[in-house]
């Protein structure tokens, strides 16, 4: 499936063929408030680090001797060079790699912790209380700090990834030591092992009371799981854990075919799975996934296969886990599938657009024909414009928020009302939508006349 528009809404930025005249719509003076977070010249565009909850912003900034970040407009240190950029999940820590001499730092909130001879970028667990990074010693080995403590040093630390459970208590990362490999996981070793899964990584549950990853022995996979080895096969793929923690599932390769293993049981032989479909509901009663047969893409629910398609996209369940959605292609149009109903179909179907309502009701999504994009709710085409992006509910799932370029300008629509104030770009943390703060509050940051503004606006 084809992606088509950024991250950013550039309003000033983006080129796009001419789209026709579009439809004039009602401009709204809904009442809003700006506040001024920094100057924000073209050249931060291409650093430029939004944190997760929407408010604040980083970028790089060249100085005398180097480069230095700002951060809401203030400046920090100058080194000889500054990346990584990281704000924590919660947005109260801002973090960073920093060379000075010739040896490198992480830089967290204005304190330092090194120096290393090269460090990876900071991690952060998802309450924002904990850090971690890859640190390479004098000799080359690489260790782990958490918290600001370095761990025992290794050869290797495996693609550099580290892992926290979502309740943050525990933290694992795989190593490698001599011709062997190991997954430390609360400072303990398991292994040794002859390699390690890249393509299914390292998963705990949600309440981080289990641990799943994949692993090479006797030149056999298998999926460790809770320190137990899963039946051997001949290469891995996905995995997953179901959000009460109690089920699993994993793409595997036997006898030469692909197929998913749910809960010890394969399911029917393939010839591929789709990369990253493999889902489960959020009540974890369901299982999906898209499996190509035939060279057909056909989505899995349950063991029970669907409609076939060219391609299979998005997949996503409802908030209450009632029905699944998900892009599919077929020749070289896309649609969208609501349960095992297709929708109309479109040259595009944006990737990572698919937004059900709180209640799960309802579903939008953005989709394109020719050079024009619009919004599509409840499979009903919205106002086009030159580009839309960050299509939201709001709380009470009546209306959809979404932000729209026309021309040079840039504008946030609340049922085909547009704002009457208008912006050079409207910017999100990557795969962001609108936040509110309350049933009729919400908040974005907007770029006018060179200055980076946090927005607060109340709907009607």
């Amino acid at each position: 499936m084809n992606r088509f528009w950024p991250v950013v809404l550039f309003g000033g930025l983006l080129v796009l063929a001419p789209a026709g005249a579009a439809r004039a719509q009602t401009q709204v003076n809904r009442k809003h408030t700006e506040t001024l977070l920094a100057p924000f010249p073209p050249e931060a565009y291409d650093s430029v680090m939004v944190s997760p909850d929407g408010r604040r912003i980083a970028y790089i900034k060249k100085a005398d001797g180097g480069q230095k970040a700002l951060v809401d407009g203030k400046e920090e240190k100058t080194y000889q060079q500054v990346a990584s950029l990281t704000f924590s999940p919660d947005g109260k820590t801002f973090a960073y790699a920093a060379k000075s001499g010739a040896k490198w730092l992480i830089v967290a909130n204005g304190k330092e912790q090194g120096p290393y001879d090269r460090v990876g970028p900071p991690v952060f667990s998802e309450d924002g209380k904990r850090m971690a990074f890859v640190a390479m010693l004098p000799d080359g080995k690489r260790l782990v700090v958490v918290d600001e403590k370095p761990g025992t040093a290794y050869d290797l630390v495996f693609e550099g990834r580290i892992v926290f459970s979502a309740d943050s208590r525990r933290i694992a990362y795989g190593v490698q030591k001599g011709d062997a490999w190991y997954v430390v996981a609360d400072d303990k070793e398991a292994g040794p092992y002859e390699f390690l899964g890249s393509a299914s990584g390292i998963h705990f549950s949600r309440d981080g009371t289990r641990l799943a990853y994949a692993a090479q022995v006797n030149k056999k996979w298998a999926v460790i799981l809770d320190g137990k080895a899963q039946p051997p096969c001949e290469n891995l793929g996905d995995l997953a854990i179901s959000p009460d923690g109690r089920r699993l599932a994993y793409s595997a390769v036997q006898g030469g075919k692909w197929l998913v293993v749910a809960d010890g049981k394969p399911g029917a032989p393939c010839e591929a799975v789709g990369e990253g479909t493999l889902l489960f509901s959020h009540d974890s009663k369901k299982l999906a996934y898209a499996a190509q047969t035939d060279k057909q893409w056909r989505v899995v629910l349950d063991g029970k296969p669907g409609q076939p398609y060219d391609g299979v996209g998005e997949m996503k369940f409802s908030p209450n886990s009632r029905v699944l959605a998900y892009t599919a292609r077929q020749g070289r149009q896309e649609l969208v599938v609501l349960g095992d109903k297709p929708g109309r179909a479109f040259d595009r179907v944006g990737d990572g657009t698919l937004v059900f309502s709180p209640s799960g009701r309802r579903l939008a999504y953005i989709a394109r024909i020719a050079q024009v994009t619009f919004a599509v709710v409840d499979e009903k085409r919205r106002p086009r414009y030159d580009m839309v992006g960050y299509l939201t509910f709001t709380p009470d799932g009546q209306s959809v928020l979404y932000a729209a370029i026309k021309g040079k300008k840039t504008f946030t629509v609340v049922e085909d009302k547009e704002a009457a104030y208008q912006y050079d770009a409207i910017w999100m943390p990557r795969g962001g939508r609108f936040t509110f703060t309350a049933p009729k509050k919400f908040y974005y940051l907007a770029v006018k006349e060179g200055n980076m503004y946090l927005v607060d606006e109340e709907l009607d």
